[in-house]
């Protein structure tokens, strides 16, 4: 269990159309140095952000933006955590479920700035057998939320800035 950074942008996550669409990260940077930063979550009722109902979000992508080059030892996983509560923000309590679903250790060149996209980690066997399995696919919930959370570690961070981009649809309710 880690401490919690909230980076989530609640105004990059709202859409009308239900094919589809691209949600970004705040900005992580040298404040997520050893923290678990929550990029998103997925709350029937929104209280930091959108509200998904009960529509069933699949994700399709996810792509790592390295802004600004990283210093040092940096190394970046980003994979999935869980909340009690969507009110949960900066200093509150994270549960790590699968910290490397989305990256995993190496795979993001943090001393070079580019567009990232995962090669070995469990969303690439996901998206290849098209079955949207484990957390391809993300039920939202008021209680325990599910969240897609990036943890920056490797010694002393000073510089260096990046996002989070991921392609989403929701599965529309119908009846």
């Amino acid at each position: 269990m880690g401490t919690v950074l909230d980076l989530r942008r609640t105004d990059l996550r709202t859409n009308v159309l239900e094919n589809p669409y691209w949600i970004t990260s705040a900005d992580i940077g040298i404040a997520c140095d050893d923290k678990d930063a929550i990029l998103f979550s997925f709350p029937i009722t929104g209280i930091i952000g959108p509200s998904y109902g009960n529509r069933v979000v699949l994700i399709h992508a996810v792509v790592y933006e390295v802004i600004t080059a990283y210093n040092g030892t940096a190394d970046i996983l980003v994979g999935v955590g869980s909340i009690a509560t969507d009110n949960i923000t900066t200093a509150g309590s994270i549960t790590d479920v699968d910290v490397d679903e989305y990256f995993q250790t190496g795979e993001i060149t943090v001393a070079t700035p580019g567009y990232y996209y995962p090669g070995t980690g469990d969303i690439v066997a996901i998206l290849a057998a098209n079955t949207f399995g484990a957390y391809g696919k993300i039920v939202p919930a008021d209680s325990t939320v599910l969240c897609i959370e990036a943890q920056l570690t490797g010694g002393t961070i000073t510089t260096g800035a990046g996002r989070l981009h991921v392609l989403i649809s929701e599965v529309p309710i119908v009846g």
